[in-house]
């Protein structure tokens, strides 16, 4: 009996998959569900907000149609970790430390330097940044100097919150499968591609340029986020450094970050 149970272990090591090809098709098979999520969630959400905000609060529907997306993200990872019962492995919120805080520092920094690295990359491949200008800006424009008394308050209910809801998928879920099997910085990198490929859905109707352009900026933004997570294991110092990133450069104190 040992040997027919050694044969059948033997049979099984062998179409089992490596470990790390189940992490990254895990990973893979999370992006994707995610973004089919994301996508049909936003094109419901916008109609159905705007319709109901746009005539009495036009600046607050502006700003909140452009969430729809964490919305769409939000459902499915509360799905998946229901089913799963993962929420230890995957959730990972703690009280921010001075180590978390200098990384909110670096981070939103390093999201201006990818910028900047764009605009060298971007021109060998025949693309420019501008191509991008506008695109998905609307809500963006509206700032959150529109609210100069209760700033506090959009930003935590529209900017943080919708963050740690994208982070929590990206980060929480996408590369958590990834950090399971692989070296940090293969986890960062592929976590990254995995990021722009989920958002690249939003650029198809863009055309080919456009796409191309915003799958390698958004790449570069991908790696600052992954490299933030690794660095503080912490979705609330990820989910800060992208809500910054959303703030109108206009604000006081924001847009000096």
């Amino acid at each position: 009996m040992s040997q027919i149970s050694d044969w059948f272990s033997n049979v099984r090591g062998r179409i089992e998959p490596p470990k790390r090809l189940q992490a990254l098709l895990g990973a893979v098979g999370i992006a994707v569900g995610g973004a089919l999520s994301s996508f049909v969630v936003f094109m419901l959400f916008r109609p159905a907000v705007s319709g109901v905000l746009q005539p009495s609060f036009p600046a607050l529907s502006t700003l909140l149609i452009t969430k729809g997306a964490q919305v769409g993200f939000a459902l499915f990872v509360v799905s998946y970790l229901g089913l799963t019962r993962q929420w230890d492995e995957y959730v990972h919120l703690r009280r921010p430390t001075v180590h978390d805080a200098v990384w909110v520092v670096i981070g939103s920094i390093g999201l201006d330097i990818m910028v900047a690295v764009s605009k060298l990359v971007l021109p060998v491949f025949g693309l420019s940044l501008g191509v991008l200008s506008g695109a998905g800006a609307d809500g963006m424009d509206v700032g959150l100097a529109t609210w100069p008394v209760i700033w506090p308050v959009i930003f935590g209910g529209l900017y943080l919150f919708p963050a740690l809801l994208e982070e929590q998928f990206f980060r929480g879920l996408v590369q958590g499968r990834l950090r399971d099997s692989f070296h940090p910085v293969s986890a960062v990198v592929l976590g990254a591609g995995l990021f722009a490929l989920v958002h690249g859905l939003y650029g198809i109707a863009g055309g080919p340029e456009f796409l191309a352009t915003y799958l390698i900026h958004l790449f570069g933004q991908g790696l600052v986020f992954c490299l933030v997570y690794e660095r503080t294991d912490n979705l609330l110092i990820v989910a800060l450094v992208h809500a910054i990133s959303w703030t109108n450069s206009g604000f006081p104190f924001f847009g000096l970050l």
